[in-house]
């Protein structure tokens, strides 16, 4: 089978037969509602108030007293009137008094700094009744459920499993799964993930295998018909058959001859459905895929709505210059399709 061309590894997840795809957004939350600018309060709505000023700042000043001597003076020849009073004591006692104003005031000036300049004791908190709600608020995250642990049911094989859809297959040792989050598509299906290649190689600078698995749970698209489980079947294996043996020629897509066989109902816990056979034969003219292959499709359903699908892969033919490669024989790709299930919970 080729990969490069039809089927070749694509990101995300699709819907069957118009189904619609859901795509995982790793991390991905709803975004909150956002507010426009109608919500804010237009700049200036607040009325500013303006300063009430009371009394000019300032005190009144006092007129300075007028002092002198009396009336009396030189009265005459050999008469004296009242003599002035003697000014150098009355002098010093007002210069005292007015170092003494100036120290009370100097005084008085400190202290209502300092009282100014005192910091203001900050006000403790309130008390409660009760204790302090919480400050913060924790939201749950969401974490992968943890992987699932099957034993399998073939004795040495081993299990790739999807924690999240609960759904398992079983593969031999020979067979290698894919890392995640790698997926295969088929023309006009939805892709295929968790994923597996057997006997990979390179040719004429492309990358092949020899066998192909992957699986998906599917749903009906909104409105659409209920799911039925021969009819997903059947739109697999066309699609899957169709995208792994196509070749290019010329320039020009060539597409396989696909035919379509008889299906087998089976049962797995709780589902019911069919297990169906496609195989096709590659255009002539490549050398690097095999002539011939096979896909079987097994399509589960429980239920109109829900629906579980595994795409198994094998080439039956060898490919010139990878004979040594091992290939899956018919009774190992039917082991891996009964292997199909979804684990209970």
């Amino acid at each position: 089978m080729t990969w490069p061309g039809g089927g070749q590894d694509q990101q995300g997840q699709g819907g069957w037969g118009g189904y619609p795809q859901q795509h995982q957004q790793p991390g991905q939350q709803g975004q909150p509602g956002q507010t426009g600018h109608s919500g804010q309060t237009p700049y200036g709505g607040v009325p500013q108030q303006q300063p009430q000023y009371g009394q000019p700042y300032g005190y009144p000043q006092q007129q300075p007293q007028q002092g002198g001597f009396g009336q009396g003076g030189y009265g005459g020849l050999g008469a004296y009137g009242p003599q002035p009073p003697d000014n150098s004591k009355r002098n010093k006692a007002i210069l005292f008094s007015a170092i003494g104003v100036v120290l009370v005031a100097a005084i008085v000036v400190a202290v209502i700094l300092l009282t100014n300049n005192k910091p203001e004791q900050q006000a403790g908190p309130a008390e409660t009744s009760g204790p302090a709600g919480p400050t913060t608020t924790t939201k749950a995250i969401a974490t992968a459920p943890p992987p699932l642990t099957v034993a399998p049911k073939n004795p040495g094989w081993q299990v790739v499993s999807d924690s999240a859809s609960r759904l398992v297959y079983e593969l031999p040792p020979s067979w290698k799964p894919n890392p995640p989050g790698d997926t295969k598509s088929g023309t006009g299906a939805i892709p295929v993930d968790h994923t597996a290649a057997l006997s990979s190689y390179q040719c004429g600078g492309a990358s092949y295998s020899r066998g192909v698995t992957g699986m998906q749970a599917i749903k009906p698209k909104e409105g659409g018909a209920d799911l039925d489980a021969t009819k997903v079947a059947t739109d697999f294996a066309n699609a899957f058959a169709n995208s792994f043996y196509e070749i290019e020629k010329d320039g020009k897509a060539q597409k396989p001859q696909v035919k379509i066989g008889q299906s087998r109902q089976v049962e797995s816990e709780g589902y019911t459905g069919v297990v169906l056979e496609a195989t096709a034969t590659t255009a002539a003219g490549e050398p690097c895929m095999s002539a011939t292959g096979k896909v079987l499709i097994v399509s589960l359903t429980k239920g109109p709505k829900d629906g579980i699908v595994l795409v198994v892969n094998g080439d039956t033919a060898a490919v010139p210059g990878q004979e040594s490669l091992p290939t899956a024989s018919d009774e190992e790709l039917n082991k891996i399709a009964d292997s199909f299930r979804r684990v209970p919970k």
